[in-house]
C-alpha cells in the first residue's frame, strides 16, 4: 500500500509534509484507489479546526482527536485509576512514574495515563501515524491558545509529548542524554480478534504500514537496560510473554488482556538482569 499527500486544497502544507515524510504527491503520480491511500486533510462536524487524515482504500476515515470521539468517552468511562493499563504503571515514592510509550499507535493508552496525571513520552515508529499524533497535538495546542480548552485539559496535553523513529535507539538516545523514565510501556502489534469488522479494518491498515513485528525481543531488551522501575508489556489473554531470556516478574489481568511486568528491582534482586544496565 503506496500512501500519497493529496495536495489539491492545501498545496503549501501537502509539499512541506511530502518532505517531512518523503511521500509522492497526489497530484504528481498515479493514484490507484482500490490499493493506495491518501494523506489528506478535513474539517469534521462541529469543528472549524484543518485536521489530518488517513484514507484507506478498505477502511473509514483514520484521524486522532484528543478532546472528542473514543478517546473522550474512554477518559471518562475508562475506570480511573484501579484500569489494569494503570495498575500496570506502577507507583514510585515521589508520585506517579514518568512514562515512555515505546508503542504509541494511535496514542489511546498514552492519553489516558496523561489523563490521570502520568507524565508520558510517546514514540511511534510510523512516520505516517506519527504525523496524526503530531497534527492531534498541534491541534490541541491551538484550541489550548484559543482558551477552547477547560484546565484539566490543558494539564492533559501539558503531560503529553511526542518522537518518531525506533524505539530502542530513541531510548539509548535519551539515555545518553541524562533522560531515563520510570516506566517503559510495550504495546505489540497482534492480530485483535472478536473486534468490529471497522476496528479489523484500522488494525489491517496498521499492519500494512508498520509490517510484521520483528522485534519485540529486542525493543524489551532495551526498555530493560533503561527503565528505572518496571516495564510493561500489553498481550493478548492466553498468549505467551515476549520471547527472551528475563521472564516477567509478575502479571496484571483483564478480561482479554494480560500485563506482563518486568519489575526491575526484583529481576536485579534475581540475577536475571545485571546491576550494571
Amino acid at each position: 500500500m503506496q500512501v500519497y499527500i493529496d495536495d489539491r486544497e492545501f498545496p503549501e502544507k501537502a509539499q512541506a509534509l511530502a518532505k517531512r515524510l518523503q511521500l509522492p504527491i497526489l497530484t504528481e503520480c498515479d493514484f490507484r484507489k482500490k490499493e493506495d491511500a491518501l494523506l489528506t486533510w478535513q474539517t469534521p462536524k462541529k469543528s472549524e479546526y484543518l485536521q489530518l487524515s488517513l484514507l484507506p482504500p478498505d477502511s473509514g476515515v483514520i484521524s486522532i482527536d484528543f478532546f472528542g470521539g473514543k478517546k473522550a468517552h474512554r477518559r471518562q468511562f475508562g475506570g480511573g485509576k484501579g484500569q489494569p493499563l494503570v495498575r500496570a504503571m506502577g507507583s514510585v515514592e515521589n508520585g506517579q512514574p514518568s512514562i515512555f510509550d515505546a508503542t504509541a499507535g494511535m496514542g489511546g493508552d498514552a492519553f489516558v495515563l496523561a489523563s490521570l496525571g502520568f507524565k508520558v513520552h510517546m514514540n511511534e515508529r510510523s512516520s505516517i501515524i506519527a504525523a496524526l499524533l503530531d497534527d492531534a497535538l498541534q491541534r490541541a495546542q491551538l484550541m489550548a491558545d484559543n482558551g477552547e480548552l477547560d484546565r484539566e485539559s490543558m494539564q492533559i496535553l501539558q503531560n503529553l509529548s511526542l518522537s518518531h523513529g525506533d524505539s530502542a535507539q530513541v531510548i539509548s538516545e535519551f539515555a545518553r542524554q541524562g533522560v531515563r523514565f520510570d516506566s517503559i510501556y510495550l504495546d505489540p502489534m497482534y492480530p485483535h480478534k472478536k473486534k468490529k469488522a471497522a476496528t479489523k479494518k484500522e488494525m489491517a491498515t496498521f499492519q500494512k504500514l508498520l509490517g510484521p513485528d520483528m522485534d519485540s525481543s529486542h525493543l524489551l531488551e532495551s526498555a530493560l537496560q533503561h527503565a528505572n522501575y518496571r516495564v510493561a508489556v500489553k498481550r493478548p489473554k492466553g498468549a505467551e510473554p515476549i520471547a527472551h531470556s528475563v521472564q516477567p516478574s509478575t502479571a496484571i489481568e483483564s478480561p482479554n488482556t494480560r500485563y506482563d511486568i518486568y519489575s526491575i528491582k526484583a529481576l536485579i534482586a534475581s540475577g536475571s538482569l545485571q546491576q550494571n544496565r
